[in-house]
C-alpha cells in the first residue's frame, strides 16, 4: 500500500512505454514524502514549464500589489496604452469596448483576450497578428515583450471585459505589465524577486548552453498505440523547442518559462507556507504575505463566468489569480481537500498544493499531446490515500 503503489503506478506506465520519462515530488510539511525520477528523466532535468509560468506571474503580480505599485481594479491602459480603446466582438459585428480591461480580469481571464485558434472570429485575427509577427522576426526584426504585448492589442477580444472566461493572453500581458511597473525585464524582475530568494536556480526563459544536457527530452503520444516515441520536427517547432538556448523575443509569462522538479517545489512549497520559504541555510524568505496568499488562492470568477469555462477535466474546480481552486470534491471525484489549488502546463506538467494537508506535488512530463486525464488521476487518488500510512 501508500506510496509503493504510486512507484508501480509510474513503473509500469514506462514499461508500457506510455511515458518515456517523468518526475514525480510529493512533501507533506518538511517531509518528503516520495521523491524519484523514471525513464530518460533524472532529478537535474530540466522541463518546459509552459502555463506553469502563470502562477509565478500571478506571484509577481501579487509582490507589486503588496508594495502599493499597482491595484487590481484599475485599467492595464495605465501602463500599457494600446489597451486603451480596445475593440470587442458583438452579434452585430466589431465595436468599440463599453469597458476597459483592468488587472483583475487579466488576473481571472476574464479580459477577452484569446489564444490564436480557428473557432472563433477573434482566434483567427490572433493567428493572422501571431503569423505576421513571426514573419517579422524571421526577417531579422526585435521584438520584446512589451511591444509584443502592445500588438496583441490590435485583436478584438472575444467578449466584453469581465462578462465571460476565456484562457488567453492575459498572463503574457501581466508579464508587460511587470515590465513597465519595475523598469526590468520580465526575467530580470522574476529572478530578483522570485527565483533567486527560492533558490530556483534552473528557471529561466532559456536553457543555458551547458545545460542542454539535462533538457528532458520531448516525446509525441502515438495516437494509434497510445505509445510515446520521437516527435517530428513539425511538432518540436510548434512546441517552440528549436533553439531552447537562445532567448525568446517575448519573455512569456503565460507559458514561456523552463524549469525542475527541485525548483518548481520550492516555488510550490512558498505558497503552502503562506508565502514564506525555509532556504538551504535554514533562513526564512519571505514573498508574500500570508494574507495576500489566502486572497489569490481564492475563487473569483462570477457564475456567468464559470458556465464559459472549457478546460478539460476542470470538474469541481473554479478559477481565479490563474489558478485552479478546488470547490467540491464530489464533482472532482477526488478524496482531496477543499481549497486544494494549482494548476498544469501543456506537455502533461502538474502541481497541487493542499494548505488543509500542508502538502505539495509536483509531477513534470515531456508529452506534446499532453497529459493521460486517467494516470493524473490515479497519483493524486494514491497520493491522499497514503497520507495516513
Amino acid at each position: 500500500m501508500g506510496f509503493s503503489d504510486l512507484d508501480a503506478l509510474l513503473t509500469n506506465e514506462i514499461a508500457a512505454e506510455k511515458l518515456k520519462g517523468c518526475s514525480i515530488f510529493v512533501q507533506k510539511g518538511n517531509k518528503t514524502l516520495f521523491q524519484k525520477s523514471y525513464g530518460s528523466d533524472k532529478e537535474d532535468s530540466i522541463y518546459k514549464i509552459y502555463s506553469m509560468s502563470k502562477p509565478i506571474t500571478s506571484v509577481a503580480i501579487m509582490i507589486l500589489f503588496e508594495r502599493g505599485l499597482l491595484t487590481l481594479q484599475e485599467p492595464v491602459s495605465n501602463y500599457l496604452p494600446a489597451y486603451k480603446n480596445m475593440k470587442v466582438v458583438t452579434p452585430n459585428g466589431i465595436e468599440e469596448a463599453k469597458n476597459q480591461i483592468t488587472i483583475k480580469h487579466l488576473l481571472d481571464m476574464t479580459s477577452g483576450l484569446c489564444y490564436p485558434g480557428e473557432t472563433t472570429l477573434s482566434e483567427r485575427i490572433m493567428q493572422d497578428l501571431q503569423h505576421k509577427m513571426l514573419g517579422q522576426v524571421a526577417a531579422g526584426k526585435k521584438l520584446k515583450t512589451v511591444e509584443i504585448c502592445n500588438i496583441l492589442a490590435q485583436t478584438p477580444l472575444e467578449f466584453e471585459p469581465g462578462t465571460s472566461w476565456k484562457y488567453g493572453f492575459s498572463a503574457d500581458v501581466l508579464g508587460a505589465v511587470v515590465e513597465v511597473i519595475s523598469g526590468m525585464t520580465y526575467g530580470d524582475f522574476l529572478k530578483k524577486e522570485i527565483f533567486t530568494p527560492l533558490e530556483m536556480f534552473d528557471t529561466d526563459f532559456l536553457v543555458p548552453k551547458e545545460k542542454l544536457p539535462r533538457l528532458a527530452k520531448m516525446y509525441s503520444r502515438n495516437p494509434k498505440t497510445g505509445k510515446c516515441e520521437t516527435p517530428t520536427p513539425e511538432k518540436i517547432h510548434w512546441l517552440g523547442l528549436d533553439e531552447p538556448s537562445k532567448a525568446p523575443n517575448i519573455e512569456s509569462g503565460g507559458g514561456g518559462l523552463y524549469s525542475t522538479i527541485k525548483d518548481y517545489s520550492n516555488f510550490a512549497r512558498m505558497l503552502c507556507n503562506g508565502g514564506t520559504f525555509i532556504n538551504s541555510k535554514g533562513e526564512k524568505v519571505k514573498i508574500l504575505s500570508k494574507k495576500t496568499v489566502n486572497f489569490m488562492t481564492k475563487p473569483n470568477v462570477s457564475e456567468m463566468q464559470k458556465t464559459s469555462k472549457y478546460l478539460i477535466n476542470m470538474d469541481g474546480y473554479e478559477y481565479g489569480n490563474l489558478l485552479r481552486i478546488m470547490t467540491d470534491l464530489a464533482k472532482a471525484n477526488s478524496n482531496g481537500s477543499l481549497g486544494e489549488f494549482g494548476w498544469d502546463g501543456l506537455p502533461g506538467n502538474y502541481f497541487m498544493v493542499d494548505p488543509e494537508e500542508n502538502l505539495i506535488l509536483v509531477f513534470l512530463q515531456h508529452v506534446a499531446e499532453g497529459p493521460d486525464w486517467i494516470l493524473r488521476n490515479k497519483y493524486r487518488q494514491i497520493v491522499y490515500s497514503s497520507l495516513e500510512d
